[in-house]
């Protein structure tokens, strides 16, 4: 542990670079324009999941053009296949560009790690960093998200097996030994595993493909296109999914209570899903063959809907075409070794060799560098001791949580458990147990103990899984810094940790086995932002028409101006309450708020240049300049 004496002092550290960091820290920029705010990564350039190292040629992103993008800042139209979805080097240069246009980029500190995280006795918190001085900061905003700290199991290898072990999350730093290679083998079915085995099977490798029979099983893979005439996440993204998606943040309403009280609402609803799987498992071709029929998602016929192992969309061009056309391997049992002469030896007594073992493996929750002690002090896990009087409580407040989520969603009162049996037997690196379960923070992002002890010091942003990340990020920064600086009031402690309990019960019994991971909300992503929205007294009704807003996509251009219409919020409140006037900073035009700064960029010329209030130096005419790319030295 550094000395104080030693310790950099900022006002906010803001760990990790990736979609939440840089729009937590561009957010808290805008109230506070003069504050002393640092960007930490671990990586080498800016970007985090799609950061430079973490990308190759044929990874792409599971949702399309357009939908993958901040409210006021339009990505480039480059880089984006056929079916609209975009290359992992088109988002990486996209938030490349954000981080130089909002003057991010001397704020960011690359190769830097945190190694612990404490609070001091003053409130402040202290940043142990390795190699470097510690830093203490007023404000801590933790963004380093929920695909950071990837999972690496262990299991028996003898001393002459050879062959490298690397985690998908390095897949883009070994290309050129990849290439030289005649087989790999790829362990566990998430999504990155797919992107894996595609990239492996175009450059002609043989694959074995390993995904475990007691897990959660294979991904939920979407065709990119429903019937080659609509983008599935056109579809995914419009309200009339998201309401038969059985959210505990959608239950008010005739809607709602048609598709959960009425027979004809609960057979439109088991219809959907019908057809939703039935198109699924037409384009993927499960029946053409054994492997492919071992990549069917649990439970068979409505895997998509429960999402089991996670869902995803088949956004590589021609995924299937190439899967079947290939030669793969898949294996559905554990690795029971990694014999001599780069023997792969499985659990139903297969064996063969490999060149590769490539682990898709998933990640963990990024919370190692707390304390276990801290851990459970900030609900980053809860108590390894059922019988202590914290885990009392929590086990009062589910069970409480249990009866009010099968009363208001009554579909769900008995989901298929047993598919998330094996969650629980997973461990990673030495046998430390994984950080299963959501997170006991309310609303996600902040830790209601600390909230009731006035305590605004710190949020979470990132932890919960979606496939909207940009918008969900930009709504929850606004969220959390307008905490931070104290411009919205959570309510009581009760009140917060009821709605931790309901969410961590409805997100086990809607997603399983991801649920009983992670904060997951694959098809809830807008009734969240309806809440956060409405917490700050926005409107969270985007579109003109009730039509539009049942049918129609939500895009993040929908959601453009947020900061502007919640500071109205303010504004009002300020004027009704004089005698508790809220103080926030307005921020300078941009000729001033940055010196030196670069133009923000605009991709098509038609978007107003203006941008939550200040003039933003948009180009209407010409295309985006090129900018480069942020690495450390």
């Amino acid at each position: 542990m550094g000395s104080s004496m030693n310790a950099e002092r900022v006002e906010v550290v803001v760990v990790g670079a990736g979609w939440n960091g840089l729009i937590s820290a561009k957010t808290y920029l805008d109230f506070r324009p003069s504050a002393d705010l640092v960007i930490l990564d671990e990586q080498a350039s800016i970007g985090g999941v799609w950061s430079a190292d973490k990308i190759y040629p044929s990874l792409y992103a599971q949702i399309k053009f357009g939908l993958f993008e901040y409210s006021f800042y339009p990505m480039r139209n480059e880089g984006i296949t056929e079916d609209g979805y975009i290359s992992g080097d088109t988002i990486h240069t996209y938030l490349n560009d954000f981080a130089w246009d909002f003057d991010l980029v001397r704020r960011t500190r690359l190769r830097t790690t945190v190694t612990n995280v404490f609070q001091l006795p003053s409130g402040k918190w202290r940043l142990e960093i390795a190699g470097k001085p510690d830093i203490e900061c007023e404000k801590l905003i933790y963004a380093s998200g929920a695909t950071s700290h990837p999972v690496i199991p262990v299991w028996p290898k003898a001393a002459s097996f050879t062959a490298p072990i690397i985690h998908s999350c390095e897949t883009g730093t070994h290309l050129d030994a990849l290439r030289q290679i005649q087989s790999a083998t790829v362990v566990g079915g998430a999504k990155s595993s797919y992107d894996t085995v595609f990239l492996l099977l175009k450059a002609g490798k043989k694959v074995n493909w390993i995904i475990r029979d007691d897990g959660c099983g294979p991904l939920a893979l979407m065709p990119p296109t429903l019937l080659g005439m609509v983008n599935t996440m056109d579809v995914v993204t419009t309200r009339a999914v998201m309401l038969m998606g059985l959210s505990v943040m959608s239950t008010d309403g005739a809607v709602h209570q048609f598709f959960q009280r009425t027979i004809v609402g609960r057979f439109i609803l088991w219809l959907f899903w019908l057809v939703v799987n039935w198109l699924a498992d037409r384009h993927a071709g499960y029946s053409k063959s054994e492997n492919a029929q071992k990549l069917r998602p649990l439970p068979h016929g409505n895997g998509i809907f429960w999402a089991n192992a996670g869902l995803g969309a088949a956004s590589v061009p021609l995924f299937w075409k190439t899967f079947h056309a290939g030669d793969c391997t898949v294996h559905r049992t554990e690795i029971d070794s990694f014999g001599e002469d780069n023997t792969v030896r499985l659990g139903d007594g297969t064996s063969f060799q490999t060149d590769y073992v490539i682990l898709s493996t998933g990640f963990d929750k990024s919370f190692h560098v707390f304390s276990q002690e801290l851990q459970h002090k900030y609900g980053l896990m809860p108590h390894a001791d059922p019988s202590c009087a914290e885990e009392r409580k929590w086990a009062r407040l589910q069970a409480e949580a249990e009866q009010a989520v099968d009363e208001l969603l009554p579909a769900l009162q008995n989901p298929p458990h047993k598919l998330g049996e094996g969650v629980n037997r997973e461990k990673t690196t030495g046998g430390k147990h994984i950080l299963h379960g959501p997170s006991r923070h309310y609303r996600r992002m902040v830790v209601p103990s600390l909230v009731a002890a006035g305590d605004r010091s710190i949020y979470f942003p990132g932890f919960i899984h979606s496939i909207y990340t940009p918008t969900v990020s930009e709504v929850q920064a606004l969220w959390g810094v307008a905490f931070l600086l104290g411009l919205h009031d959570p309510p009581s402690l009760h009140e917060m940790e009821q709605e931790v309990a309901e969410w961590n019960v409805w997100t086990r019994k809607r997603y399983v086995g991801q649920g009983r991971k992670h904060a997951y909300a694959i098809f809830d992503f807008l009734p969240y932002i309806d809440v956060l929205l409405k917490d700050l007294g926005v409107n969270h009704r985007r579109k003109k028409s009730l039509f539009a807003h049942l049918f129609k996509p939500s895009y993040p251009r929908d959601y453009k101006g947020i900061i502007d219409e919640f500071r109205q919020t303010l504004a009002a409140k300020q004027a009704s309450k004089s005698k508790h006037a809220v103080s926030f900073a307005l921020p300078a035009p941009s000729s001033a708020r940055h010196d030196g700064m670069l133009p923000v960029a605009q991709a098509h010329g038609k978007t107003s240049a203006s941008t939550n209030g200040y003039s933003t130096g948009l180009s209407l005419n010409g295309n985006k300049p090129s900018r480069p790319l942020a690495f450390a030295n």
